[in-house]
């Protein structure tokens, strides 16, 4: 999807959800393969964030809309998120379904200090994520899946189809951790709001290290917690940190509360690796621009996450 978002084009997109306020700037936030995502500033009114739904990329089948009824679900919640403003459907004048969220004027963590405050309050975030009672809060639509294997299962699958969609699906690397994952499925618990994309840029850092706004929702599932610890210690390792999984420091002290065995933290970490290769192949086709991590990483990773599993 190619698009130039014109202020003038942003205006009508804007009225289209009766929000006031003309255009006078859209900015472009995202560099990568995920939904389109703007900054709109306005006459007379707060800025606001656009997101449009591309037709294909890294996390196909994309759907705004879904995400956009996630955050409404988490606005009465404990979690600090951008109000939605507006959604369109695909009918819409920017000819595909858009949503449109308040503008949170914070810095995400990745340009704030990282002090210790900070990153407590981060993994208290995200286990407060992990807390919450998704049935209260009408997440049930998100289709919870059965304590046990069914949620990695489910991953897999969605993954598998990306590849293959792609035509990566036959890559050695890619192939070789999907035959492992399969074999080692971990006994998930009951199902818990997972956030999807814990990494660092998603979180906002307000004053005192506090966490202001948790944005990006477009990944959010009921499944297995540590599958979004499992993330982040893939994440980590890419950007060099060498260490097992249960060691990690943004995920340890959560990992060791949770009484899980080291086992199913590990067979996470090499599960989002898994996902993140695919992406990497799929990032190299159509992304707007390269990866921010290499082949020689994904392969060095995932080499460190099977030896963690077979430890």
């Amino acid at each position: 999807m190619d698009i130039e978002l014109t202020p003038a084009l942003a205006s009508d997109a804007l009225a289209e959800c009766g929000l006031d306020g003309r255009a006078v700037s859209a900015e472009r936030l995202d560099g990568g393969v995920s939904n389109l995502t703007w900054r709109i500033d306005r006459v007379g009114a707060a800025p606001v964030v656009l997101r449009l739904e591309r037709d294909q990329g890294i996390f196909q089948p994309y759907d705004v809309r879904r995400e956009a009824r996630v955050i409404a679900c988490l606005e009465s919640s404990t979690v600090p998120v951008p109000k939605v403003l507006g959604v369109a459907t695909e009918r819409s004048v920017l000819q595909s379904s858009f949503i449109v969220l308040e503008w949170l004027d914070y810095p995400h963590m990745g340009m704030a200090p990282m002090t210790s405050a900070v990153t407590d309050n981060y993994r208290s975030m995200v286990e407060t994520i992990h807390a919450l009672d998704w049935r209260a809060l009408g997440l049930a639509f998100l289709n919870p899946p059965d304590a046990g294997v069914e949620a990695a299962l489910r991953d897999l699958d969605a993954v598998h189809a990306r590849s293959v969609a792609f035509g990566c699906d036959t890559d050695p690397q890619i192939m070789g951790m999907a035959a492992v994952l399969r074999e080692r499925l971990p006994d998930s618990p009951e199902p818990r709001l997972c956030h999807g994309d814990i990494n660092v840029f998603n979180y906002l850092v307000g004053e005192h290290g506090k966490i202001a706004g948790v944005v990006d929702w477009e990944q959010a599932h009921l499944g297995d917690p540590l599958s979004d610890w499992g993330l982040i210690t893939a994440l980590a390792s890419l950007k060099g940190l060498d260490a097992s999984p249960e060691t990690h420091p943004l995920s340890a002290p959560a990992f060791q509360r949770s009484g899980r065995p080291a086992r199913d933290l590990r067979y996470w970490m090499l599960h989002q690796m898994y996902k993140l290769a695919v992406i990497h192949r799929i990032w190299s086709e159509i992304g707007d621009s390269p990866p921010w991590y290499t082949w020689s990483d994904v392969e060095r990773v995932v080499q460190s996450a099977l030896s963690y599993l077979d430890a």
